[in-house]
């Protein structure tokens, strides 16, 4: 059984995801065209997580895992199935949480808390602080 509450932020990487050279990083920092760099408003995105990052690692430190993971990688849903097991999480609302992901999301003891693209850090972090107190009630996406 885990001990630690468990947080996945779901955001895209700025690391380059594809095999076409300089081109194809999201953050843009090879590829400029009149207008600025390329791919501004993916970083803009990725970085409204780091509100909720911070805040967590400030109140919780080290007494709650916090993985930061790109929603195209594989391990993503590895790592759903683990907290679903681990936290005893149904099969229902597993489907849904499945169902539901966007492309940016906070995911709390295997069930969504937030999927928008700017994420309260105050309320996850709320969600979280009931989350290790061992509270059983319901987490309302």
């Amino acid at each position: 059984m885990r001990r630690k509450t468990s947080v996945i932020l779901i955001r895209e990487w700025e690391q380059q995801m594809s095999g076409s050279g300089c081109c194809g990083r999201l953050e843009g920092d090879f590829a400029v065209c009149s207008e600025g760099r390329v791919f501004a408003e993916r970083r803009a995105v990725m970085e409204r997580m780091g509100p909720v990052y911070r805040t967590l690692r400030e109140r919780f430190g080290d007494s709650v895992e916090v993985q930061v993971i790109d929603p195209r990688n594989f391990s993503l849903l590895l790592l759903l199935i683990r907290d679903f097991r681990a936290f005893h999480v149904g099969i229902g609302t597993a489907v849904r949480t499945l169902l539901r992901l966007p492309k940016q999301a906070v995911v709390v003891n295997g069930r969504l808390v937030d999927r928008s693209q700017e994420p309260d850090a105050e309320r996850v972090a709320a969600v979280v602080k009931r989350a290790t107190m061992g509270s059983t009630e319901p987490i309302r996406a």
